[in-house]
């Protein structure tokens, strides 16, 4: 997998809080949120049907970014 890990802030109209979307390219794989008081981790399939093949080292520090992003830390 050559494409980056990125992570986008967001406010969608079905969250109360902002959350942390997590691309590959153009292509979310996951989002973090701040629902009922703790952070959630929803993981989305791939759109090909494949499995996401990711770098261990690089998603733990896109999500360690992401819960800073909306920590405000």
């Amino acid at each position: 997998m050559n494409k980056k890990l990125r992570v986008s802030i967001s406010s969608p109209p079905d969250r109360e809080h902002l959350v942390a979307d997590f691309f590959i390219g153009d292509e979310q794989w996951a989002e973090l949120n701040q629902e009922g008081g703790a952070l959630n981790l929803e993981i989305y399939p791939n759109r090909s049907g494949e499995p996401w093949v990711l770098s261990f080292e690089e998603v733990l520090e896109v999500f360690k970014e992401g819960k800073r992003r909306l920590k405000g830390e």
